[in-house]
């Protein structure tokens, strides 16, 4: 079989066809359900705005059967505002055609000229192994990639994946035992665009999440999330068809104490979500908030997604507290992730 690395071309309908085709295949993969994009809103995802560019690689094969297809992505990231020594990359490989050095080519023809290119001395990147075994065996190609790159193992997360819809009387229960501690805390929840009057409030919550990931040696530095900054984001998510499902916590002066995030495509055949972004300010810990906000946030899948059977999130392997959450809604372990970091001479 005959690859070929070349640059995605964005404007073509049928290179962004066939990335969607290869990105429902890793979902199929991973999380044994799909999101489908039109071409039109993967596109949108693909751009680059004012708080960073991004440019992306593609392997081609030929196939036996004649024509080409798109088998393998690669990706950099760079910030324009924040970590502005930091590139950021990413490799995939369809699951079909692993194991044929796809990957290897991905890193020697467009990720290390990229790096150079970019002049940028610290490669940051994060890297998919499996729920068990040994995170440090080289022979896992995740670790492979690393090294190919010069990069170390910074961090470890883990995925888990929630099988929908949630029983009601499990968040019944949960409701229950976050009402004990809730006191006069209260839940508020909104669907997409944040309220203009709560702009300056949510975006502090967005910098402290950053600020306090536990994310343990990874060198990043946390953004400003102003008000332009979110509605570029919010713009970018509706353009590119997700639905952002939103709760946060009002402390009883009124002040935004936590939020929490899901996002969800809208259209026909999406059967996964993304579980994103939950905080509990500091100074509100201890009140069953990250739990309260959680199942608010879950009652409304049914009706927001019916379709959605499958909920993924990520939590660093040293967050005890959120992860505690997750189990009790019946999360579970479906693989780990290594960050990987480095100043590599390349």
């Amino acid at each position: 079989m005959d690859i070929a690395i070349r640059p995605l071309d964005l404007a073509s309908d049928a290179d962004i066809a066939q990335l969607c085709a290869l990105d429902e295949a890793l979902d199929r993969a991973r999380w044994g359900g799909t999101e489908p994009a039109t071409i039109a809103q993967r596109r949108a995802a693909l751009e680059s705005s004012p708080y960073w560019t991004q440019r992306c690689h593609v392997a081609v094969a030929e196939m036996m059967e004649g024509g080409q297809s798109i088998v393998g992505l690669a990706s950099t990231m760079l910030p324009l505002r924040e970590n502005l020594e930091t590139v950021h990359v990413h490799a995939e490989v369809h699951p079909a055609f692993r194991g044929r050095g796809i990957g290897t080519a991905l890193v020697q023809e467009a990720l290390i000229p990229a790096i150079r290119e970019s002049g940028r001395p610290l490669v940051s990147t994060w890297g998919e192994i499996p729920a068990e075994g040994d995170a440090d065996d080289p022979a896992l190609p995740a670790n492979a990639l690393a090294r190919r790159l010069g990069l170390e193992r910074r961090t470890l997360g883990v995925a888990r994946v929630l099988d929908l819809p949630v029983d009601p009387a499990s968040l019944d229960g949960l409701e229950a035992e976050a009402a004990s501690r809730l006191g006069d805390y209260r839940v508020l929840t909104w669907e997409d665009a944040v309220p203009e009057e709560h702009l300056a409030a949510y975006g502090a919550l967005l910098r402290q999440l950053e600020l306090d990931d536990p994310d343990e040696d990874m060198e990043h530095e946390a953004p400003e999330f102003t008000p332009e900054r979110i509605r570029l984001i919010e713009e970018r998510r509706e353009r590119a068809g997700v639905r952002c499902l939103t709760a946060v916590a009002l402390a009883p002066d009124g002040a935004f104490a936590g939020n929490t995030e899901i996002h969800v495509r809208a259209g026909e055949g999406v059967t996964v979500g993304w579980q994103e972004n939950t905080l509990v300010m500091p100074e509100h810990r201890g009140h069953r908030l990250g739990l309260a906000m959680k199942v608010a946030n879950h009652r409304r899948l049914a009706a927001a997604a019916p379709g959605l059977r499958r909920l993924v999130t990520w939590n660093s392997h040293v967050n005890p507290w959120m992860i505690g959450i997750n189990e009790k809604l019946g999360y579970r372990v479906a693989q780990r992730e290594i960050g990987f970091q480095g100043r590599p001479e390349l």
